[in-house]
């Protein structure tokens, strides 16, 4: 037993040795790596880095009609502890070039214009806090073709594909804000345009009021047009309904001649869709059941085609019962 313990002694001792040993090493590692890492820092580098571009504040009375690089390329020549903390801190998602402050015109060339990106060290110096280390940006120059722009007023037009749930249906008209919009771009094409589009929409089995904004259609961006406000806000109020009947006296109209006619049946059965609201608003007298003597006899028809010349908005006819109704002229 003795021996033992000696024995426990000895290993507890030599694993402190090895721990104090590994200690002495790791702190030693990372000393000299942390010295390490301050030299290379503090050396120049130079570096290329791409950064891309959003261009603000383009003239007002022009309009942009090529693609424009969206991407600079940047040579940079600074220390590494700059290079570093620019990346962890001051990296912007994009670089913004204010267009008007910096455009050129090409001589003799109305619609044709550049920017000279040696102009920009600055403007990119200060976004990315390198205000004296940016020797090189690449392309060297940014061409822009702009012409003269035209404004149009012009009407809105929404693309619904609207489908009920069983018993509901549209209360009111759709509700659209705006209904007009301005068009911005060349004359040519502004010329042609009438009314503008929404991009296409699909509701399904709605049940209740629907309320949300629609962007225009994607074509008008190949068309270089610029519509303002660039979306609209649509409303569209939904009602459940019910159906409801009425009996209604057909009345013989276009009797030029003043003929004495017979029709069979003498009422028709009216069936229609209201809202459960406005049920109780509904009378007979709203409803106009009338059939046209002049066309029939034109046509020698053997009968009259029933048509209901006047009811409440808010109601939607369903059926006529019958739809066409036997006649016979006295003499």
């Amino acid at each position: 037993m003795p021996t033992d313990i000696h024995s426990d002694q000895k290993n507890s001792l030599l694993r402190n040795r090895f721990r104090m040993k590994f200690t002495i090493f790791l702190l030693c590692f990372l000393f000299s790596s942390f010295i390490w890492l301050l030299t290379k820092l503090s050396r120049e580098y130079t570096e290329t880095i791409k950064y891309p571009v959003a261009f603000t504040n383009f003239p007002s009375d022009k309009i942009v009609m090529n693609d424009l690089d969206t991407i600079l390329t940047l040579k940079l020549k600074t220390k590494g502890f700059r290079l570093l903390s620019n990346k962890i801190f001051y990296t912007p998602y994009s670089l913004n070039i204010d267009v008007a402050s910096m455009l050129k015109k090409k001589k003799n060339k109305t619609d044709y214009f550049y920017i000279v990106t040696s102009d920009l060290y600055q403007s990119i110096g200060s976004q990315l806090h390198f205000s004296n280390n940016i020797f090189s940006i690449s392309p060297d120059t940014i061409f822009f073709t702009m012409k003269k722009l035209y404004n149009k007023k012009v009407p809105v037009k929404p693309r619904l594909n609207i489908n009920f749930e069983q018993q509901y249906n549209l209360s009111d008209s759709v509700k659209f804000i705006p209904d007009s919009v301005i068009v911005s771009g060349i004359k040519n094409i502004i010329d042609t345009i009438k009314f503008v589009e929404t991009a296409p929409i699909t509701l399904t089995k709605i049940n209740s009021n629907k309320y949300f904004s629609l962007e225009f259609a994607k074509k008008y961006s190949n068309y270089k047009l610029k519509i303002t406000p660039f979306e609209i806000k649509i409303f569209i109020p939904v009602q459940k309904y019910t159906e409801a009947s009425v009996e209604l006296p057909v009345i013989v109209g276009n009797n030029t001649y003043n003929y004495s006619v017979k029709i069979f049946p003498e009422n028709v059965k009216l069936t229609y869709l209201v809202s459960l609201d406005k049920y109780k608003n509904v009378t007979p007298s709203m409803f106009s059941a009338v059939v046209d003597l002049s066309n029939t006899l034109s046509s020698k028809s053997k009968k009259l085609k029933v048509n209901i010349i006047k009811y409440p908005s808010f109601v939607k006819i369903q059926k006529i019962d019958p739809e066409k109704i036997e006649y016979i002229i006295l003499k």
